[in-house]
């Protein structure tokens, strides 16, 4: 395939808009599902607020809120708001009624797009005239519209009861929900006027929905002007990609999607270059797309054969950065380009919890880890002196923030990266700057690791807590504190243990009280701990010199029996926590099989796995299917390798699940239906791509010594491959067997 003639994959320029390109946001996602499923039938909807940085992909997860909302019958009104839309209440109003109007007409309300009604309402408001005869023109706000525009009253006062009566009639006419879905809500922020009307007309009125997008300084002003309507927002917070996987599939999806084998131009293998890229971007979406589309273009210049990050990538995203904005306006880009590498580095320090720290406690948690290696107190403060005096970075009651905006954050970036020195800014509270740095400070300890997300202020007992989860008779789980779920999983590995020894690390400084829980991975080696001990003792010292105190403490937390939570979690009313539960074993089965080949660990999670969630979508009944199949619990494997061949809607979705049974028949000795389910796979997945046939691991039918045996293939087997080898072994064995 020649990439030099096919167009980059990678839009960084424009927000996801394809389903099939989205990637991550599985938690936001399924809230938005949930309200738009209650706005159906609820007689007032629950209103959602996306709340997220710039860049942070606020505006492909709303594409996917639309997409949705079109899948459930509800018409979806796209209103992307800019700075012209605050100026004046009609003008604002306009556009949001233009939308509805147009979408209710596009459903077919009012005789559609072509009807007498939308004809004179376009007449109206395009001539700002009146027609004499109004039958065809059931709203006021037109009339309203057009009379004021005419008589060039532009700042006239919206009819709020003429306006929401128009609303009624169209909601009326349509039958069907109406989902409002404003995009760059920002541009409202200081539009207090449009916000309240926005309150007063859409308080009441049965079956409408709206959906804002917006930074997060967007939501103390609607905190401010819509109470007590701000009661019916559920705020939704994005962010970041998180884990490496999402950035994964970022990578990957784009590449598929256009017919490209993946594997062939990015090494996922080692991981390595992945985990470079999610670095480097901080897994900002925004960002990911923009490396990808610079690494796709050095290859169609045939500049690289692979994309694989280096110097060159790095200066070339930096100028393409320099395409989109005049750097030589931005004063602060100005001034980091002429500051050389040990001020980059104060910077990034100095920086590393942008708008939420003080230096004395920057500095603190800098002293308490690295002493001063790096730096003195003196010479760190003479560098945040030189960068607030250069208008770099600002210090406003004692807090020190970047004085840049995103680009020239993300800008910034790039160019230290360039000259060899890591920089971000991140824009995270003190106790997690703290957790970063301790887990930082403890990764040399092989096989030691944190309780998941423990971040905690204040005082925590997790002995008390699994002692409750013990013994309770109450539904421990119904409020499904992450904690919770962390003991669980840590408990599932130290089965067969009466207790788990943990550290408790507790830093108490004048600003900072918080809680880390550390333990030994290997629950028959536990020398980890006593190193974690030994380790973070040497930091106590430290701690007492900046004013703080360091408890250190060695535990024993009781294990509960694997049979006692299961019980547990089948009790809970909580379901959504059991199918949470359900999916993170499927990920762990998987896990512990593919790239543990831990069979016998692999078996724990796929009885929970079952046991949660017994009826599950296709492609976890698949897995979970092949698992039981490769462990030889058969009967289980056919009933959820049917469930997936039948539930998936497209062929070559199919041929996965009906290779398997093919396999599941041939393991019992009923050749001829295991021939037909590998032809028809072959059949189903002929004409996909390369990239779409690779799969984790796949049994293949051998014949040895006369006999058929199972040969487990792995290394991303190529399904089409595989199941044309199974085929003619099988014609083969069944071809000797009848002679």
């Amino acid at each position: 395939m020649d990439l030099s003639k096919m167009y980059n994959p990678y839009d960084f320029a424009h927000p996801v808009s394809d389903a099939e390109l989205f990637v991550g946001r599985k938690d936001e996602l399924e809230e938005i599902k949930y309200y738009l499923d209650h706005a159906k039938t609820a007689p007032n909807p629950i209103n959602i607020a996306l709340l997220g940085p710039r860049t942070s992909g606020k505006t492909s997860l709303l594409n996917m809120c639309d997409f949705e909302a079109k899948r459930r019958g509800f018409c979806a009104v796209r209103i992307d708001l800019d700075e012209d839309d605050a100026k004046t209440q009609l003008g604002f109003f306009y556009k949001v009624f233009d939308g509805i109007l147009l979408a209710a007409c596009e459903f077919g309300a009012f005789g559609g797009r072509q009807g007498k009604t939308y004809d004179t309402y376009l007449d109206i408001v395009n001539t700002y005239s009146v027609p004499e005869d109004k039958t065809f023109c059931p709203f006021l706000f037109p009339l309203q519209y057009a009379k004021a525009m005419g008589s060039r009253n532009v700042n006239a006062s919206l009819s709020d009861n003429s306006y929401r009566g128009d609303l009624v009639k169209i909601r009326s006419e349509l039958n069907r929900p109406i989902v409002l879905l404003f995009d760059e809500g920002n541009v409202l922020a200081n539009s207090r006027v449009h916000l309240e009307k926005l309150r007063n007309i859409f308080m009441n009125i049965p079956g409408f929905m709206l959906v804002f997008t917006g930074t997060p300084n967007l939501f103390p002003v609607m905190d401010d002007v819509f109470s007590p309507i701000v009661r019916q927002f559920k705020k939704i917070s994005i962010d970041k990609f998180k884990d490496e996987k999402e950035t994964e599939q970022c990578i990957r999806k784009p590449l598929e999607k256009t017919g490209i084998e993946p594997e062939g131009i990015f090494d996922f293998e080692t991981y390595r270059d992945v985990r470079e890229i999610h670095d480097l971007s901080s897994g900002r979406p925004y960002e990911i797309q923009l490396i990808c589309h610079v690494l796709f273009r050095r290859i169609q210049c045939k500049r690289a054969r692979k994309m694989k990050l280096d110097l060159g990538v790095l200066e070339d995203v930096r100028k393409e950065l320099e395409t989109s904005q005049d750097i030589t306006t931005r004063p602060v880009l100005t001034r980091i380009r002429n500051i050389d590498s040990k001020q980059l580095s104060a910077l990034n320090l100095l920086c590393a919890c942008d708008g939420y720290a003080t230096f004395d406690q920057i500095w603190a948690i800098e002293y308490i880890f690295k002493n001063e290696k790096s730096w003195t107190k003196d010479t760190l403060h003479k560098e945040l002196q030189y960068l607030v005096k250069e208008g770099i970075v600002g210090i406003k009651e004692g807090i020190i923030e970047f004085a840049g905006d995103d680009f020239d954050k993300i800008y910034a970036k790039y160019f230290a990266r360039e000259q060899g020195v890591p920089l971000s800014f991140p824009d995270r509270p003190l106790n997690v700057f703290w957790y970063v740095r301790l887990r930082s400070f403890l990764k040399s300890i092989k096989n030691l690791t944190a309780i998941p997300g423990i971040v905690i202020s204040g005082n925590v007992d997790l002995i008390d807590i699994a002692t409750k989860i013990a013994s309770s008779s109450k539904d421990v789980f119904v409020e499904s504190p992450p904690i919770v779920e962390d003991l669980y999983f840590c408990m599932l590995d130290y089965q067969g243990k009466e207790t788990m020894p943990i550290v408790l690390v507790k830093i108490i400084l004048p600003w900072l009280n918080v809680q880390s829980w550390f333990y030994a991975e290997n629950p028959n080696d536990v020398t980890p701990v006593d190193s974690c001990l030994q380790k973070i003792e040497s930091l106590t010292k430290r701690v007492n010199r900046m004013g703080g105190n360091l408890a250190l403490e060695k535990k024993e937390l009781p294990v509960v029996p694997v049979e006692v939570l299961a019980q547990k979690v089948e009790y809970t009313a909580n379901e959504r926590f059991r199918e949470w539960l359900a999916l993170r074993h499927e990920l762990k089965m998987i896990e512990a099989y593919v790239e543990e080949a831990n069979v016998d660990k692999a078996l724990v999670h796929a009885k929970l796995l079952y046991r949660y969630n017994p009826n599950p979508e296709p492609s976890t009944s698949n897995n979970l299917g092949y698992f039981f199949m490769s462990v030889g619990d058969l009967d289980k494997a056919r009933n959820l390798l049917e469930n997936a061949a039948n539930s998936y809607k497209e062929p070559h979705e199919s041929a996965l699940p009906n290779y398997n049974l093919g396999v599941l028949e041939a393991k019992c000795g009923r050749f001829k239906e295991a021939l037909a389910k590998i032809n028809l796979s072959i059949e189903q997945i002929k004409d996909t791509s390369k990239g779409k046939r690779e799969m984790s691991c796949l049994f293949v039918p051998e014949i040895i010594n006369g006999k058929l045996e199972f040969r487990e293939v792995r290394e991303e087997p190529d399904l089409l491959e595989v199941a044309s080898e199974a085929k003619t072994n099988l014609e083969r064995f069944l071809t000797d067997t009848s002679e």
